[in-house]
């Protein structure tokens, strides 16, 4: 569900590794564990990925503004 839903945002990154780690992190964020940092969601979600998952959150640098205008578009569908 939370894939399909992620879906019109994780076309917008365009790189295909921000789209892996997309869902991870925010799975992470509104999922089960009481710590929300790195370490603990990736031991939980992303075995093997701590690195891919921490350079998604640090050293990720991209233009928000397509995100930014799916959101909208999204907003708009739900709520007009």
């Amino acid at each position: 569900e939370l894939e399909r839903w992620l879906k019109p945002f994780l076309d917008r990154f365009g790189h295909k590794t921000r789209q892996r780690m997309c869902p991870l992190y925010v799975a992470g964020l509104i999922g089960p564990g009481d710590r929300k940092s790195i370490q603990p969601m990736a031991e939980r979600l992303a075995t093997g990925n701590y690195d891919q998952l921490h350079h998604f959150i640090a050293d990720g640098i991209w233009d928000a503004t397509p995100l930014e205008t799916e959101l909208l578009n999204q907003a708009d569908r739900l709520v007009g």
